[in-house]
C-alpha cells in the first residue's frame, strides 16, 4: 500500500530555491500545498532574485514581503514539514512550531561555524579554500538547530561569487535529495551542534564593498571575487568622487611594471586652487608647495586677479609680457591651469566686492578644490587683503561650494607680508610647514621667469632673501628649506557618502 502523501510548505527564493521546488514536485510522496516566495517588488533588494510563476500553480503560490505576516495561513495549511531554501528572513516561532516533522533549513557554511549572514561572501573575503552547506532543523536561534547533514566543497583561487554560489546550490540539492525520504518519514539524522562552539558572520552592507587599496593585493582580489555578480560588485571612487565598479581582478606579482606614479594616500595629492592678486605672488609665496602637489599628481590651478603692472612706481622696471612670465613659471612648477583676470592693479578695493567673490566662486565650482591657498589677510598690500577676503567669502563652509574645501591656508609674500605692521592681526604666525628642499631648484627657476620682479640687494624680493626666509621657516619646523602657512580652516571629518562628487 503506497505511503500517505506528506503535506509540505515551501518558503524560499533564488536559484537553489527553484531547484528545491523542482525536487519536491518530482517526489511521489510530496504534496506541495503552498510555496511562499518573495513578491516581485522585492527584486531590487535581493541579489539573485528569481520568480516561481512557471513552477508552482497559481493557487498554491504566495508572493509575500514578510513571512511572519503569514503565520496564521501556514497554520491553517497544516503542513507536516516546511522546507526553507534561499530565504534570508528569520522564521518566527509562530511558524517553527506548526509542522510536526520540523522546519528544515539550509545554511551555506559548515555548522556550527559561520552562522549568520552572507556566509559565502565572507568565506571568499576571508580566503577560505573550503566551505560547505549544512542541512538542519531550524529552531529559534540563528542557525543553531540539529544538523541533518553537511556537504563540503572547495573554493578555487579563481572562483568568484557566481562560481561558489553554483557549488553551494549543487550541495544544497544533493543534501535535499539524500535526506528527503528521511525527513518525510521522520527518520532523518539529528546531530545537536556542540554548545559554545559557534561562530558568526555579520550582515554585509554597501560600505563593505568599498576597496581599501592599502590592504594586500590578495585581500583586494578576494573582495572583488566575493562581490562579483550576482552581488552588487566591489567599488572604489575616482578623484572626482564618482564610483567605479570592479567586477574582476587578479593579483599579478609576475608582472614587471614601473613603480607606482603616485604614493598611496599621499596628502599632497589633492585638487588644488591658488588665488593671488598678481603674477609672481603664487611663486614667491607657495611655489615650492605647488610643485610638490604637481609631483604628487594633483590638479593645480592658479587664479590671478590682476596683471600687476599698471600702478607700478615710475622707477620700477616694467614687463609687457608678465602673463607670459606667469605661464612660464607655471610650467616650471607643474601647474596645470592659470586663469587671468583684468581687475585693476592696486585698486582691487575699488571693485564691487561681489564681483571678486563671483570670480573665486566660479573657480571653486569649476575645479572643486580640496585645498585652497591665498594671501595672508594682514599683508601690507591692499590687493592681497581684498583677495583674502574674497576667497574666504567664496569658500564659506556653510555653502555647497565651500563644502568641498577641506583646507584653506594663507601664505606669506616677501615684500608684502614682512612689510606689514608686526602687531595684532597683521602678524603672520605660521603653524603649518611644507618641506620644499626637494623642489627648491624648480622654485628658483620659476622665480627666474619673473626677471623684472626679482630685485637684488637687501630687497625682500631678492633670491638671497627668499632662500633665507625658507631657511628660517625650515629652522622653525626641522627642515632645511620650508614654506610656511597659517591655516584658516581645516576639516578632518570624513565626508559622508552622499557628499561625494
Amino acid at each position: 500500500m503506497p505511503a500517505e502523501p506528506v503535506r509540505v510548505v515551501f518558503i524560499g527564493g533564488l536559484d537553489d530555491g527553484r531547484r528545491a521546488v523542482q525536487v519536491l514536485l518530482g517526489h511521489p510522496r510530496v504534496d506541495l500545498v503552498a510555496a511562499f516566495v518573495l513578491a516581485d517588488s522585492e527584486a531590487p533588494r535581493v541579489s539573485g532574485f528569481r520568480t516561481f510563476d512557471d513552477l508552482v500553480a497559481p493557487e498554491r503560490l504566495r508572493k509575500i514581503r514578510r513571512i511572519g505576516d503569514h503565520a496564521d495561513e501556514i497554520h491553517g495549511l497544516a503542513p507536516d514539514v516546511i522546507f526553507v531554501v534561499g530565504f534570508s528572513q528569520v522564521i518566527p516561532p509562530t511558524i517553527l512550531g506548526v509542522p510536526p516533522r520540523g522546519v528544515i533549513g539550509f545554511h551555506s557554511a559548515v555548522l556550527p561555524g559561520r552562522r549568520g549572514c552572507s556566509p559565502l561572501i565572507w568565506a571568499i573575503v576571508d580566503g577560505l579554500t573550503e566551505t560547505g552547506v549544512s542541512m538542519f532543523y531550524m529552531d529559534e536561534g540563528i542557525d543553531t538547530g540539529d544538523v541533518i547533514g553537511v556537504e563540503r566543497f572547495p573554493i578555487a583561487p579563481d572562483d568568484d561569487a557566481a562560481d561558489v554560489l553554483r557549488k553551494a546550490d549543487d550541495a544544497t540539492i544533493h543534501l535535499l535529495e539524500r535526506h528527503l525520504d528521511g525527513v518525510l518519514d521522520g527518520t532523518a539524522p539529528r546531530a545537536p551542534q556542540p554548545a559554545g562552539s559557534g561562530t558568526y558572520t555579520r550582515k554585509r552592507t554597501p560600505a563593505d564593498g568599498e576597496i581599501d587599496w592599502s590592504k594586500p593585493a590578495h585581500e583586494v582580489v578576494n573582495l572583488i571575487r566575493a562581490l562579483a555578480p550576482p552581488y552588487p560588485v566591489a567599488h572604489t571612487y575616482a578623484g572626482d568622487g564618482v564610483p567605479v565598479l570592479i567586477e574582476k581582478a587578479r593579483a599579478a606579482p609576475e608582472l614587471r611594471l614601473p613603480p607606482p606614479r603616485y604614493l598611496q594616500n599621499d596628502p599632497m595629492r589633492q585638487r588644488v586652487l591658488c588665488v593671488v592678486a598678481h603674477p609672481d605672488d603664487e611663486t614667491l609665496g607657495v611655489g615650492g608647495t605647488l610643485a610638490l602637489h604637481a609631483e604628487a599628481g594633483s590638479e593645480v590651478t592658479v587664479v590671478i586677479m590682476s596683471e600687476g603692472e599698471e600702478e607700478k612706481l615710475d622707477h620700477t622696471p616694467r614687463c609687457d609680457t608678465r602673463r607670459e612670465c606667469a605661464l612660464a613659471a607655471a610650467r616650471e612648477l607643474g601647474v596645470r591651469t592659470v586663469e587671468f583676470h583684468d581687475f585693476p592693479d592696486q585698486r582691487l578695493d575699488s571693485v564691487p566686492f561681489i564681483e571678486l567673490i563671483k570670480v573665486v566662486e566660479a573657480a571653486i565650482e569649476t575645479h572643486r578644490p580640496t585645498v585652497l591657498y591665498t594671501h595672508h589677510g594682514g599683508d601690507a598690500n591692499t590687493d592681497h587683503q581684498v583677495v583674502f577676503k574674497a576667497v574666504y567669502a567664496a569658500s564659506r563652509p556653510m555653502t555647497p561650494l565651500g563644502s568641498t574645501v577641506s583646507r584653506l591656508l594663507t601664505f606669506e609674500t616677501p615684500s608684502s607680508t614682512d612689510q606689514a605692521p608686526q602687531v595684532g592681526d597683521y602678524v603672520f604666525n605660521p603653524t603649518t610647514y611644507v618641506d620644499v628642499e626637494a623642489v627648491w631648484d624648480r622654485k628658483v627657476k620659476a622665480l627666474q621667469c619673473y626677471p623684472t620682479e626679482m630685485i637684488g640687494g637687501r630687497h625682500p624680493r631678492s633670491f638671497e632673501y627668499v632662500e633665507a626666509l625658507a631657511r628660517v621657516r625650515g629652522g622653525h619646523s626641522g627642515y632645511l628649506l620650508a614654506e610656511a602657512f597659517v591655516p584658516v580652516r581645516e576639516r578632518l571629518a570624513r565626508p559622508v557618502a552622499a557628499r561625494r562628487g
